[in-house]
């Protein structure tokens, strides 16, 4: 009879062990697969994150490109218009020399007029000029200088200088310049707006 009992005892403490076990089992496995669930959702979360800032930051490179080539492009285009400029102040220049000594050197002379205070100063010119430009010139000059109450006493000088038509005038150590070159470089500050807007067209950029 003892050991009856003793059997059946022993029968309920194994299946009550099995049974802890299944539970303790069952519990474990909903846990891992809440674990699982998050993790699973945290991994979303994450690669969608990911891919959310994938995303921007892509944009916001190519917006970046775009607006590096927008520059660029307006960069570009700006040097090309200063370089067409260049070019129309470049051809005035040509002309403005070709028709001065076409001209017996005319505009050099109205220059003249209006550049000498005294009548004793010295003109200074180039090489070409130097050879072009004769005692007729020099004589007509000191006469009409002599007329309006100067002195006409002007002479050209044996030194030369490397511009573009025009002249240097010296009286002693004071020297003016009425080169063609600087004189269409202070003009072109004045004119170089409405130069753009002839090439361009006026508003456009």
């Amino acid at each position: 009879m003892e050991q009856g009992k003793a059997a059946r005892l022993k029968q309920k403490i194994i299946s009550d062990a099995e049974a802890e076990a299944d539970k303790i089992l069952k519990e474990g496995a909903d846990e891992a697969e809440a674990l699982l669930g998050a993790a699973r959702a945290e991994a979303d979360k994450i690669t969608s994150d990911f891919e959310a800032r994938a995303e921007a930051e892509a944009k916001e490179h190519v917006r970046r490109q775009v607006s590096l080539r927008e520059l660029d492009a307006r960069k570009t285009v700006l040097t090309e218009k200063g370089k067409m400029i260049d070019e129309v102040f470049e051809k005035v220049l040509e002309e403005l020399v070709r028709q001065d000594r076409d001209g017996g050197h005319a505009l050099t002379r109205d220059l003249l007029l209006k550049a000498i205070e005294v009548g004793d100063e010295e003109i200074i010119v180039s090489p070409d000029d130097r050879k072009a430009i004769g005692d007729s010139f020099l004589e007509s000059l000191n006469n009409e200088l002599t007329a309006s109450s100067r002195r006409g006493e002007v002479t050209l000088s044996d030194e030369t200088r490397q511009i573009r038509g025009g002249f240097v005038l010296r009286r002693g150590r004071l020297e003016v310049n009425a080169t063609f070159e600087t004189l269409l470089l202070m003009l072109r500050d004045d004119v170089e707006t409405e130069v753009a807007d002839l090439l361009f067209g006026k508003g456009k950029s």
